[in-house]
């Protein structure tokens, strides 16, 4: 009798146990902590699945990803939107490294000005555009894009990668420089020496120069971020220093402007004197300018159109401020182009594969390898020979900055205009 009431007692304490636990209420057994995490579902949650990743994992992953996708649509390409035709030249070197994606990266050709109402309709109707874009405009992309969440960030790490602060959020992919470039045949490299020389006022020991050629900012969106620019508290800094050393004399603020970068914008457009429609032609151009030394503000990559000359013009004729000259002040603008996958990428692993390729050494060698004017974010990688390093560039030029063009936009793009007549 004594056994079967034992009996009775555990079998009625079980009752009570499953009970509370099939209610939620009393000491359940601790959940097991060797689960496996949830699989990343969002294009956001798998790019950080993938940073933590090595390249033998992301490969993995990308593989998988596309030959899945295939499978399902036998049409499936990666597609990769980008305004630099280096980004051609990557996919196919991409293509050549991870055979099994051959045939399946598509580059398309995109124009800045026709393309960002494109992106921007994708981001508006939430909608697939591209599996990898690279564009470039701060102004764009800090409005449009990251302010609405559509276009994520990729960085890969390991020793072959190093970024600098600021340049990975959003990810740079390839930074480009603006300076003023001059034939010094007959004019000599020290023609411009101070930024306030490109005001037209004489200094106390230097000339005003009135003889620069400038594309518009009206219809050049990289050109109204460098005015921009020069309204920044660096830009300040630099233009208040240039103007004592220039002047002799220390600034005085002038009430009618908010500061110095805007005076000195308010001067510098009145005393532009060609507002020519391609940097490339002008560049093309420069070894006919021999006389009056015209000072043409344009990409330095764009040498590769002055050395392309039939009469090969040697490389010492052509002054490059900030390059082979000093200028007190600032040398020219440094700007960039964002790598980024939009948050409807149908292949992001693979996205993330072809950005970590086209940051390594060998992606940026086949893309813009060879030429002058265009830096990898990843400064492991050395831009051609007698190029400056990217940090010197810095140093000497102004840089774009997302966040103050987002800030400053509406007030100094309105006085800009304002300027130029509009």
């Amino acid at each position: 009798m004594k056994n079967i009431k034992k009996v009775l007692a555990v079998v009625l304490a079980l009752v009570m146990v499953f009970g509370l636990a099939a209610c939620g209420g009393g000491n359940t057994t601790p959940a097991n902590n060797n689960t496996a995490p949830a699989e990343p579902k969002t294009v956001a949650e798998k790019i950080a699945a993938a940073e933590k990743m090595s390249e033998a994992e992301l490969e993995a992953a990308a593989k998988a990803e596309l030959e899945a996708a295939v499978a399902a649509d036998a049409k499936t390409v990666f597609n990769a939107d980008s305004l630099t035709s280096g980004v051609k030249k990557v996919a196919e070197a991409f293509m050549k490294k991870y055979t099994w994606a051959a045939d399946k990266i598509v580059y398309n050709s995109r124009k800045g000005s026709e393309y960002q109402p494109v992106l921007d309709a994708a981001a508006k109707a939430d909608q697939y555009v591209a599996d990898f874009v690279m564009i470039q405009d701060a102004a764009f992309l800090k409005f449009n894009m990251l302010d609405a969440g559509f276009l994520l960030s990729y960085t890969p790490s390991g020793d072959g990668f190093k970024f600098n602060p600021g340049t990975t959020d959003p990810q740079v992919g390839v930074t480009f420089n603006k300076v003023f470039l001059w034939n010094n045949t007959k004019v000599g490299k020290d023609q411009l020496q101070n930024v306030w020389q490109l005001t037209g006022a004489d200094g106390a020991t230097l000339k005003g120069l009135k003889n620069a050629s400038v594309q518009s900012p009206l219809g050049e969106d990289i050109n109204m971020n460098f005015f921009i620019m020069m309204t920044s508290p660096d830009a300040v800094d630099r233009l208040t220093k240039a103007y004592k050393s220039y002047f002799g004399k220390d600034y005085v603020a002038d009430p009618a402007y908010k500061n110095i970068g805007y005076q000195f914008l308010a001067e510098f457009t009145k005393n532009v004197a060609y507002w020519h429609s391609s940097d490339t032609s002008e560049v093309k151009n420069i070894v006919g300018y021999a006389d009056d030394g015209r000072i043409v503000f344009a990409g330095l990559a764009k040498l590769k159109d002055y050395l392309g000359l039939e009469t090969k013009p040697s490389i010492e004729d052509l002054t490059g401020a900030g390059w082979n000259a000093d200028v007190e002040g600032f040398s020219g603008f440094v700007y960039n182009m964002w790598t980024l996958i939009p948050k409807t990428a149908k292949l992001p692993y693979t996205s993330c594969l072809f950005i970590r390729y086209l940051l390594s050494e060998e992606g940026f060698k086949a893309g813009w390898g060879g030429q002058y004017g265009y830096y990898s974010a990843n400064v492991n990688n050395k831009p051609i020979d007698n190029d400056k390093p990217l940090d010197s560039w810095v140093k000497t030029c102004l840089v774009e900055d997302v966040d103050y063009i987002g800030s400053a936009y509406s007030e100094a793009q309105k006085f800009i205009k304002q300027q130029l007549g509009q």
